[in-house]
């Protein structure tokens, strides 16, 4: 299995590589040093009775007392403890991994002051694949979903373990695991940060991208079955209204569809194309610069010290705890909030090309692709499902962050919302991916209609790829299990990968 030493600067694949490749970690030696150098700092101010919150403080309202050294103990217990609240059904397992995996990073970044015990136990949860239960509604941005997480670092909560949910100190030693004590700092440590946030919005981010190319490659499905024409991917139009994702998409296009006879054929067939054909360049390119700023915001994001307070380093060496706002969710939560609208404006143009390919009136194709019409309804209702779709993706395009209600007796006066953000841009992706698997599959049952003419080699790979799982639609059968299919092949990046070994590399 693969082997992932964590100490370095982490991107968004490594993410990856962690949620959904079950990537084994190791800590590097720089990584060890840093959280024991940190840890120091806190044994200093542990024994010194200088006021900092959540070291030697309590916590929430409770900021104000001094706690002795001997009851700390408790007070992060109980943090712990009051903070599991979320509610309703589970997260999936890869996005508790994902969370699990920036836990560790960005509390081993060097300026927390956790244990390295306590991040060693999280290490080789994520390693024998213990899954805590954490219930994904109620967050405001952080806390409540990661407390689910530390109430198993203790032998508390719920997790799953070879596929039966256990209590946590169960689940711990059947993988032959102890609970650990949490110490000064570690429960506020564990519930506090942009994990969540940065979690969902990761896994949402790296799909975006895959989604993105592979509308390139439906788009220019749909292009060519419908007679399209390639005047409006010239470059000389590009080169005009330089945006460098538009120049890119348009590339996308030619390159696919370069040799075509059916695009060869109908040259000139029509004056111009409607906007869901003559305007992808436009609306896809805008659709990857924005997943492009997301990227961005997120490479810093997974690199950074989120927690509060944060312990320093002064320019004598003696250390510094500052407190501050980096575990404010905003910068991601806002990027997962616009991700949300650029998948929904992708899937809104790819709707109206399958509402399209499946209308007589002007497809010049059967009408709903139907091969026999007497008794069957073709495609008619795959169209439907990829309107009640879009219906929910509209919601979901809804900004989070802009959503506000006082926490904690007013001393949060603001809250950023990111996790919602990045949950619902999360889930729109799960949406998403059946709108493109539906325009390939209207496209390929549209590219049966031209047996005498060539398509494009690119298209033809995507013909192929499509009928390993779809059957030609002879006769009406249930589409649920299709649709399924070609979402997972759109995901894994099957449709990438088979157009590249045709045209080359896929622009982005």
């Amino acid at each position: 299995m693969e082997k992932m030493i964590l100490g370095k600067k982490v991107k968004i694949e490594d993410v990856i590589r962690v949620a959904r490749g079950y990537a084994q970690i190791e800590f590097s030696d720089e990584y060890c040093a840093r959280v024991n150098k940190c840890r120091s700092y806190v044994e200093q101010f542990s024994k010194g009775g200088q006021a900092i919150y959540g070291l030697t403080t309590g916590l929430g309202d409770n900021c104000r007392k001094f706690i002795p050294e001997k009851d700390r103990e408790i007070i992060q217990r109980n943090h712990i403890l009051s903070h599991t609240c979320s509610v309703g059904e589970p997260i999936n397992e890869e996005c508790t991994r994902a969370l699990m995996f920036i836990m560790l990073v960005h509390f081993g970044c060097g300026h927390t002051g956790i244990r390295l015990e306590v991040l060693d136990l999280l290490r080789n949860m994520l390693n024998h694949n213990i899954i805590p239960r954490v219930p994904g509604h109620g967050s405001v941005g952080y806390v409540s979903l990661e407390a689910h997480i530390g109430m198993v670092l203790i032998g508390e909560g719920k997790a799953w373990y070879q596929g039966k949910l256990l209590n946590g100190k169960e689940a711990l030693e059947s993988a032959g695991l102890k609970p650990i004590v949490l110490s000064s700092k570690e429960g506020l440590i564990i519930v506090s940060g942009t994990t969540s946030v940065t979690a969902f919005t990761s896994l949402a981010l790296y799909d975006a991208v895959t989604l993105a190319k592979t509308e390139d490659i439906a788009a220019s499905l749909s292009l060519e079955v419908l007679k399209g024409t390639l005047m409006s991917m010239d470059e000389r139009v590009m080169r005009v209204r330089p945006h460098p994702d538009q120049e890119r998409t348009a590339s996308n296009i030619r390159a696919i569809l370069k040799d075509s006879a059916i695009i060869e054929k109908y040259k000139g067939h029509r004056v111009q194309d409607a906007f869901s054909l003559r305007c992808i360049p436009q609306l896809h390119g805008a659709v990857k610069k924005f997943i492009k700023d997301g990227l961005d915001v997120l490479e810093i994001e997974l690199n950074s010290a989120v927690d509060n307070p944060l312990l320093l380093e002064q320019e004598d060496g003696s250390p510094i705890a500052i407190s501050g706002g980096n575990f404010d969710g905003t910068y991601v939560g806002m990027a997962a909030d616009v991700l949300a609208i650029a998948i929904t404006d992708l899937c809104k143009m790819s709707a109206c090309r399958i509402d399209r390919m499946l209308n007589r009136l002007v497809s010049e194709l059967p009408a709903f692709l139907n091969k026999s019409a007497d008794y069957n309804n073709g495609l008619m209702l795959i169209q439907y499902i990829a309107a009640g779709l879009m219906g929910e993706l509209r919601i979901l395009s809804h900004p989070s962050v802009v959503d506000n209600l006082p926490t904690c007796a007013n001393q949060e006066d603001y809250v950023s919302m990111g996790y919602n953000a990045a949950k619902k841009a999360y889930d729109g992706i799960q949406l998403a991916k059946y709108i493109c698997a539906i325009e390939l599959i209207c496209g390929a049952q549209a590219l049966d209609c031209y047996e005498n003419i060539e398509s494009a080699s690119g298209t033809k790979a995507v013909y192929h790829l499509v009928r390993k799982v779809v059957p030609v639609m002879e006769c009406d059968y249930p589409l649920e299990p299709y649709i399924e299919m070609v979402a997972k092949q759109i995901i894994d990046g099957d449709y990438i990968r088979n157009v590249e070994e045709k045209i080359g590399k896929i622009l982005f």
